[in-house]
Formats: C-alpha cells, structure tokens, sequence
C-alpha cells in the first residue's frame, strides 16, 4: 500500500489517521476498551513515536558529547599553558640558582684572598666569533678601576689579562690565546720552570724551555712562577698531561691542561690591587 501512496501520501494518511483518534477519544468520554480500528491505528505508530523518541535521546547524547569535547578542549589548552609557564619559571629558578652558586664561589676565594688581592667580580658578556679562546669581553671598564694589563683570574685559576679598556667594559686576552706568554713553576718541586703559551684551544697549554735534566711528570700542578709583573705568584694554571723532549735534547715542553674550562666561562675576577705579604711574627723578629 505504501508502495503506491509514496512518502508524502503516507505522511498525509497519517496524519489524518492522528487527528481521527484525537477526535474519537475525546468523543466518547471515558471509556474501558478501544474500538479495534483504534487498536489498529494506536500499533502502527507506536513505532513511530518510539523512532522518533529514540532519535531525539539520540540528538541530546551528540549535543553534550560535543559540549563536553569542548570543554575538554578548553580545559587541555588551560593546562597546556600553566604547564609551559611553570616551565619557563622552572627554568629560570635553576638558572638563578646555578649563577647564585657561581657567585658564592667568586665571593668565597675573594674573602679567602682579601690579605692578597683586591678583586673586581665581572660578567663575562661578549665573546669575539672567530677567536672564542683569545678574547672575552667583561662587564667593568675604567669607572671600576680596571686597567690594561691586570690579571684576570676564576676560582679556578689564571683566566688572561686585560688588554684594552673603556669605560664600562673591558677586553681580556686568554691564555690560551697564540700570543700569551706566562711564566711559570711546577708547584711541589719548586725547581721546574718553563714558559706556557697559548694554542688556540680551549682544553690545551704548552710549556716550554723546560731544561732537560727538569723532574717533571704527568699530573703535577703548573702555577704562575710570579717572575712576570702582570701575574701574582701561585695562582694556578693547569695540570702536566704530557712531557717530551725536544729535537735539540736539551730542553722539554708539556702540554697542560688548563685548570679553567673556558668554554664554561661566564664570571670572572680583575685582580686590580696586589699586597705585599704580611711578615710574620718570627720576621719581624
């Protein structure tokens, strides 16, 4: 039947069918039993109404599953962003706290030193591109009392030298530019002297114009011999790695280690004032 009245006949018969038991029903009152063409009409849209009930639930479940992905959504970019301030923040808290912990220790060899040495603590805060290992740049200049030729040291040992000044900054040469030149003492034996140069590197010193007949070995400690008038007697300078003779046989060089990771440099200290030593009681006698 449906076959031959089509979708929008259906649609039409039963509608009329809908209103016809509206109006029965409310025709005949109160009644205990329906007729049979209401029991018929009442079974075939049951089904429909059940669909269509069916389809609605259907309809609210997408709608809050989409509110609910939304929310979700939101919820996820909330967290996402607290997550990467508490990172940044994060990060800046360690770094706050490694550059604290450089300072104590620049602050802790100055104290230790202040009968030696009057010290500038300074940021190291440009680094030539094409010379890494020859030149840094500080923060101090002359209004700090620096000037050309000073030592420049670290809690670990000898740094370079102040070669150029200006007001608020200053260049520094390292030692392990080509050029430097320091001299220096193997600091057990006392009798060991030599003269380090730079290579150009940032983990390598040689020492030359070692006498032959020197005793000398790996892993001994090269400080400054204090014979230069630019660098303090005793600051360290690095560590004996290797010992050779030279062509002439009469002399030896070392290759040193240098006590200061340069590539690592980023406080530095400007030795602006030296002491003479403090006699003591026995001298004065």
């Amino acid at each position: 039947m449906f076959k031959f009245v089509g979708k929008k006949g259906f649609w039409a018969l039963l509608a009329v069918l809908v209103i016809f038991l509206i109006l029965m029903h409310y025709s005949t009152g109160i009644r205990t039993e329906i007729t049979m063409a209401e029991k018929l009409l009442q079974e075939s849209i049951t089904p429909l109404q059940n669909g269509l009930s069916g389809l609605k639930r259907g309809m609210s479940s997408v709608s809050t599953g989409l509110e609910n992905k939304k929310e979700l959504a939101r919820q996820l970019a909330q967290m996402k962003k607290l997550n990467d301030k508490l990172s940044l923040e994060n990060q800046q808290l360690r770094e706050y706290k490694a550059e604290t912990e450089r300072l104590r220790i620049l602050l802790d060899y100055k104290q230790a030193h202040q009968d030696q040495y009057q010290l500038v603590v300074a940021r190291v805060i440009g680094r030539h591109p094409n010379n890494w290992f020859e030149f840094i740049t500080i923060d101090k200049g002359t209004q700090d009392g620096i000037s050309p030729g000073m030592a420049v040291i670290s809690a670990d040992g000898l740094v370079g030298r102040v070669s150029s000044v200006s007001f608020n900054s200053s260049q520094v040469t390292l030692i392990t530019d080509h050029e430097m030149a320091v001299g220096a003492i193997v600091q057990n034996s006392r009798e060991t002297k030599g003269i380090i140069e730079g290579m150009g590197e940032s983990n390598k010193l040689r020492m030359i114009n070692i006498p032959y007949y020197s005793n000398i070995s790996r892993y001994e400690r090269i400080v400054c011999s204090g014979l230069s008038q630019f660098y303090p007697k005793g600051i360290q300078i690095g560590y004996v790695q290797t010992v050779e003779k030279e062509a002439n046989g009469l002399l030896l060089t070392a290759t040193i280690r240098p006590a200061v990771a340069f590539d690592k440099l980023e406080e530095v200290m400007v030795i602006t004032q030296i002491y003479p030593p403090v006699a003591s009681e026995e001298q004065k006698e």
